[in-house]
């Protein structure tokens, strides 16, 4: 569980009604990325709206692959928007510590276009760390994404959630002369 001081995000554990009370954690929350497997029960669905608690669910296990890249891919563009509208968020997964820090250092990256020194088993981040042990692409590759996925380089575009699960499962991405092509993102 972490507070960070970037913009106003915070990873944190699955939520349960009750906390979603307490102000000093859900207070002024707009926004939730849920990326635990676990889908959210209808009371808490109802307790989301009663808040005003827009949310979305982008399922990984600790053991992904692929599926890591398309969630950050959903997930990162709205977190983005939510950033520049200066809205609060949550990003979780079940404890706090792995899948959602990871996402929330991708939003830094995204940001920043620098990593956010943030340790986690020996790596600088642990955006690094899922990098290294294969949930998600080379570093060089990811870090091109992340700017894509915001709309951040010239003629990109955020594209539709369906648009950007069909190229990430057939993948159309490949490294020519040092750069990458992805053209299911230009406009």
């Amino acid at each position: 569980m972490k507070a960070y001081t970037f913009a106003p995000i915070s990873a944190r554990e699955y939520p349960t009604v009750s906390i979603l009370d307490n102000p000093y954690i859900w207070g002024g929350v707009s926004f939730c990325v849920n990326l635990s497997e676990r889908p959210y029960s209808p009371e808490l669905i109802a307790a989301f709206a009663q808040h005003g608690i827009e949310w979305i669910h982008c399922p990984i296990s600790e053991e992904a692959g692929a599926d890591w890249l398309v969630a950050l891919s959903v997930a990162l563009p709205k977190m983005y928007l939510a950033y520049k509208a200066e809205k609060r968020q949550i990003v979780h997964c079940g404890l706090g510590n792995n899948r959602s820090r990871s996402f929330a250092e991708a939003l830094y990256f995204a940001i920043n276009r620098k990593e956010l020194s943030d340790p986690y088993k020996g790596e600088v981040n642990h955006l690094i760390y899922n990098c290294r042990i294969g949930h998600l692409p080379e570093i060089n590759e990811l870090e091109y994404r992340l700017v894509a996925m915001t709309g951040l380089l010239p003629n990109w575009h955020i594209p539709s959630e369906e648009k950007m699960r069909d190229a990430l499962v057939t993948p159309r991405s490949s490294q020519k002369n040092g750069s990458y092509s992805d053209d299911w993102l230009l406009d």
